[in-house]
């Protein structure tokens, strides 16, 4: 049985009508291919609908050319039940090949509306104008000074600053998400910005997963958390009229530092300024970084030449000659591990100029390692390889894999054998040691060292432990 074709918002039920009654405008159309371009539920809710109206025209000529709502909903076994069912049996042979002939006529038409405007999208709508520590993990450009076309930036650490075409600035902080649509609209898939809109991009929209705003010449923030399915629209000066995309309810805010709350099927003004100062203390995610107890050991370097303190390496080879490890601490000693909920250590890769990437394997696999050994737990920055925490020193808590092509990326782990660990170190600090577990390939070439950036790296974020808690 055919999927079912998941139900469209009303924007798209708009658009669709007016292809149906042959009153697209030139911005409907681009609005459509920007639709079309980035939903796959979109483009197979238009077939079906071009289909099922291509067929109540065929043989209901003297009735006005519209795509019905209801038929958006409906599979093609659907559509096929209600057509069967409205005409005699002798006819289901001609019914099934005029279906098959609109599915293909509704195909044609989505790729006839859609390429044009294709084209069109794949100029720059927008320019990363600065970034500050920021560290990406995006398929757009992220030198500052790039021309960005319709796409996405997920910024993993740092700050970053995209000014669009129509003049509208967003301020984006990590860890966040953003979709560069069109020069007037951008969608917040995930995080936190800051919004400033100069008269000439009044009417600019920033989307969110739960709803959207319209800003009318201002300067307005915006956090999404997913996990909790809900949307802030705060408003710093101006005015900005916010809208529920489920129920279509609309909230204008004209004072400055109210906030609008949209969460599932509500929406909810409220004033940030009534509320105590308790975010540190009642926040369910906090972020903890290394606060420089990070380091690196090379083997038989007993005078701990070849290392840079801005980075944290980790290599693996058969003789072992030329391996690095890296461990790094976590003060957990004001945090109730007895709440934990979950966790993730991120990392952050770096380029590299140690060797050749083309003598690794074409996936290169790390661990991550919990110190276990009482031993090891009170070490040095200046540990030697054989006095540095070691794998045979704890335990397992994860893996997480590289290509070899890589050279930039946020990685690490998150699972519940990362909470099991960190919840046995009430009140302390913890230790997590990091290794490559795949060597190169064969060949005298020496194979690439990775390396990831350390609290002292003048560009990228080090290693940050990520926190929620019940």
């Amino acid at each position: 049985m055919s999927e079912r074709v998941q139900p469209i918002d009303d924007e798209l039920i708009e658009l669709f009508e007016a292809v149906a009654n042959r009153v697209l405008t030139p911005a409907q159309q681009e609005r459509l291919a920007e639709r079309l371009a980035a939903d796959s539920d979109a483009r197979a809710a238009f077939i079906h609908a071009t289909a099922f109206d291509a067929m109540l025209s065929h043989e209901f000529p003297a009735a006005q050319p519209r795509v019905a709502s209801s038929a958006l909903e409906l599979s093609e076994s659907e559509v096929s039940r209600q057509i069967h069912d409205t005409f005699p049996a002798r006819a289901k042979s001609r019914t099934k090949l005029l279906i098959l002939a609109l599915v293909s006529v509704a195909a044609t038409v989505l790729l006839a509306i859609a390429l044009t405007p294709f084209e069109i999208s794949l100029k720059p709508v927008a320019t990363l104008a600065s970034s500050e520590n920021a560290a990406w993990e995006s398929s757009l450009p992220t030198t500052p000074g790039s021309e960005l076309t319709p796409g996405s930036l997920k910024l993993i650490a740092g700050i970053a600053t995209i000014r669009f075409h129509s003049g509208a600035v967003v301020i984006l902080e990590a860890p966040a998400q953003l979709e560069v649509i069109s020069p007037m609209r951008g969608k917040l898939v995930d995080g936190a910005a800051v919004i400033d809109v100069p008269e000439t991009a009044i009417g600019f929209v920033i989307e969110t997963p739960d709803g959207y705003a319209i800003d009318y010449g201002t300067r307005f923030a915006v956090q999404v958390d997913r996990a909790a399915q809900r949307s802030n629209f705060q408003l710093i000066e101006g005015e900005i009229a916010v809208h529920h995309s489920g129920t279509g309810e609309e909230v204008r805010l004209t004072e400055p530092h109210r906030t609008v709350s949209v969460h599932e099927d509500s929406v909810s003004v409220i004033d940030l300024e009534q509320q105590s100062n308790t975010t540190d203390a009642t926040s369910n995610v906090i972020r903890i970084g290394t606060n420089g107890r990070a380091t690196s050991v090379l083997r038989n370097n007993k005078r701990r030449k070849f290392l840079d303190p801005e980075v944290l390496a980790v290599k693996n080879t058969e003789n072992g000659k030329w391996n690095h490890r890296s461990f790094f601490a976590f003060d957990l000693s004001s945090v109730d591990v007895g709440r934990l909920k979950a966790a993730r250590l991120r990392l952050n890769l770096v380029p590299s100029q140690r060797g050749f990437a083309s003598r690794l394997p074409l996936v290169n696999r790390f661990g991550i390692y919990g110190l276990t050994n009482p031993a090891r737990a009170d070490w040095k920055i200046e540990s030697t390889w054989e006095d540095a925490p070691a794998p045979e020193d704890g335990v397992l808590l994860g893996t997480f894999e590289i290509h070899r092509s890589q050279q930039r990326g946020t990685f690490g782990i998150a699972n519940s054998t990362l909470v099991e660990f960190l919840q046995q170190f009430h009140g302390q600090s913890v230790t997590l040691i990091l290794v490559r577990e795949t060597t190169q390939v064969e060949g005298e070439v020496p194979g690439l060292t990775h390396v990831f950036a350390s609290d002292a790296h003048p560009e990228t974020v080090g290693p940050l432990l990520e926190l929620s808690f019940e």
